[in-house]
C-alpha cells in the first residue's frame, strides 16, 4: 500500500531521485570529493589555479605518470587529482599539485617513503613531509601529495610550504603517523629510514608485507624488518620457509617460547631472525652481532 501511494501521489520526486542516482554514479561523487581537496583559487600567495583540475583512476593514471603508475597499485591506489597553479611573478613558472588517494594511512606512508629524499628536510605539513630542491612530498591520513615547481630555476621553499599547508588543511583525518610504525620508535632505529613494503618483503613472496628500517646496535649498522599482521600460527609458515632458504642455519629455542634463527641469506649475507608468538622480526646486513639479539627482543616485546 505504501509503495502504491508513493507512485500515485509523488511520482515527480520518485522519478527525480532515480534520475539523479543514474546520472551521478558513486565514482563521480567520489571524484568530486577528491577535487575538493585542491585549493580552488590559489595555492599560496602569487600562485593562481590555471585550468580545471584533472582526475585519474587506476585505468588512466599512466596517462599522467607513465612508467610510475605501477608503483602505486600495491599501495591501494584508487584515484588521483591534479591541478597547476601559475606564478604571478615568474612568467612560465608553475606549481603542480598531485593528490593520490591510497588504500590506508600505512599505504600513503609507504608510497611517501618510496619518494622521500635522503637530502630532504621536514616541514610542518601533513603527518610527514620531505622538501628537496623544487619538490615536496608529504602524506596525511590515506592521502599522498606531490608538489613541484616547474618552468623556473629559482627554488622557492616558502611557496612550496605554504601550498602544502593549504592542501593539508583541506584534508580529512589527523596528522599522526600510522600506528604500525610505532614499534620502530626506538633510539636504535635511524629516523627517516622506515619504509613499508606491501608485498614480497626482502623479495620473498612468503614473507608478504612488512616494515623495514636502518638501525645501529652495538656499534654496528644493520637493517631491521618486521612482518605485519601475523599470529603465532601464521608466523610459523614464513619462519620455516625462510629457514629453508638459509645456508648454515641454526635454531635456538628459549625458555619463554621464543626462537632465534641464524644463517646466511643468499642475497643479504648473515641474518638473525626472532620468532616470538605472532611476532617475526629480523636483522641483516650487519658486520657484528653485538646488540642485535637485544634489539630484536625489544621489537618483539
Amino acid at each position: 500500500m505504501i509503495a502504491k501511494r508513493l507512485m500515485l501521489y509523488s511520482p515527480k520526486p520518485l522519478f527525480l531521485s532515480l534520475f539523479l542516482l543514474l546520472s551521478f554514479p558513486p565514482k563521480t561523487m567520489a571524484a568530486d570529493d577528491m577535487v575538493a581537496l585542491l585549493p580552488q583559487v590559489t595555492c599560496g600567495a602569487g600562485w593562481k589555479i590555471e585550468e580545471k583540475p584533472l582526475l585519474y583512476d587506476r585505468d588512466t593514471l599512466s596517462d599522467r605518470i607513465n612508467g610510475e603508475a605501477e608503483l602505486y597499485f600495491p599501495y591501494g591506489f584508487d584515484r588521483m587529482t591534479a591541478a597547476r597553479y601559475a606564478s604571478d611573478k615568474q612568467p612560465g613558472a608553475g606549481m603542480d599539485v598531485e593528490i593520490y588517494r591510497m588504500g590506508t594511512p600505512l599505504d600513503a606512508f609507504g608510497i611517501f617513503a618510496v619518494y622521500r629524499q635522503k637530502d630532504g628536510r621536514a616541514l610542518n605539513a601533513g603527518a610527514e613531509s620531505n622538501l628537496s630542491g623544487s619538490q615536496l612530498f608529504l602524506y596525511q591520513s590515506r592521502y599522498f601529495v606531490q608538489i613541484r615547481i616547474t618552468g623556473s630555476n629559482a627554488v622557492d621553499p616558502d611557496a612550496l610550504a605554504e601550498c602544502a599547508r593549504m592542501v593539508t588543511d583541506r584534508m580529512p583525518g589527523d596528522k599522526s603517523r600510522p600506528p604500525e610504525l610505532s614499534i620502530f620508535d626506538r633510539p636504535e632505529v635511524i629516523k627517516g629510514t622506515e619504509r613499508y613494503l606491501p608485498q614480497s618483503l626482502l623479495g620473498y613472496d612468503f614473507l608478504n608485507r612488512g616494515i623495514m628500517a636502518d638501525a645501529l646496535a652495538g656499534g654496528t649498522s644493520l637493517q631491521l624488518f618486521l612482518l605485519l599482521r601475523t599470529t603465532a600460527e601464521s608466523a610459523s609458515h614464513p619462519f620455516e620457509r625462510y629457514r629453508s632458504q638459509l645456508a648454515h642455519g641454526k635454531i635456538e629455542h628459549l625458555e619463554n617460547g621464543s626462537v632465534f634463527l641464524e644463517g646466511v641469506d643468499p642475497l643479504y649475507g648473515p641474518v638473525i631472525i626472532l620468532k616470538k608468538g605472532g611476532c617475526l622480526a629480523g636483522a641483516l646486513k650487519f658486520s657484528g652481532e653485538k646488540g642485535v639479539r637485544a634489539l630484536l627482543t625489544g621489537i618483539c616485546r
